[in-house]
């Protein structure tokens, strides 16, 4: 009898783990680990700002000659070509030290622009489109209240341009 329960055991036990190995295998339990590794190559251009200056002839304000006009243009392609692959915004800054006698106007094509501290509002210029913006300035001084020594001087224009976010 001892025997008896002692091999009624065992089967028990025996169809007891056999039970759990098919419940294992069905459940979809893994006694695995895993590992995984991904590799992502990518090659990408760098888009290519353009804006160019183009610079007129130099102008010089003599006693005979109380007004200068200064013709410069603002492209956004080069020689070769090549129109620029961003949106840009410029501005274009007037430095110098210019005297109360001395006045000067900025035009964009035939429109007068304003300035604010010798600076102009921001200016856009679209991508893969050539463009081409024609500017001239007036620099005019009196006569009657400025002697030529206190107007030879140098009046720089500087274009300040950065890339418009898309």
């Amino acid at each position: 009898m001892k025997e008896k329960i002692k091999r009624r055991k065992k089967e028990i036990t025996l169809v007891i783990i056999i039970c759990v190995i098919i419940l294992l295998f069905f459940s979809g339990f893994s006694m695995g680990k895993e590992l995984s590794r991904t590799n992502i190559n990518t090659t990408a251009q760098i888009s290519k700002p353009i804006l160019e200056v183009e610079n007129g002839q130099a102008i010089e304000i003599k006693t005979t000659n109380d007004k200068g006009i200064y013709e410069f243009k603002v492209k956004n392609y080069n020689d070769v070509g090549e129109i620029t692959q961003v949106d840009l915004e410029y501005e274009i800054e007037i430095l110098s030290d210019i005297n109360e006698n001395i006045s000067f106007r900025l035009y964009q094509e035939e429109e007068e622009m304003e300035l604010e501290n010798k600076k102009t509002k921001k200016i856009l210029m679209t991508k893969e489109k050539k463009q081409e913006h024609q500017y001239r300035i007036e620099i005019e001084y009196n006569k009657e209240s400025t002697t030529i020594q206190e107007v030879i001087q140098e009046i720089q224009i500087k274009v300040h341009s950065e890339q418009k976010k898309s």
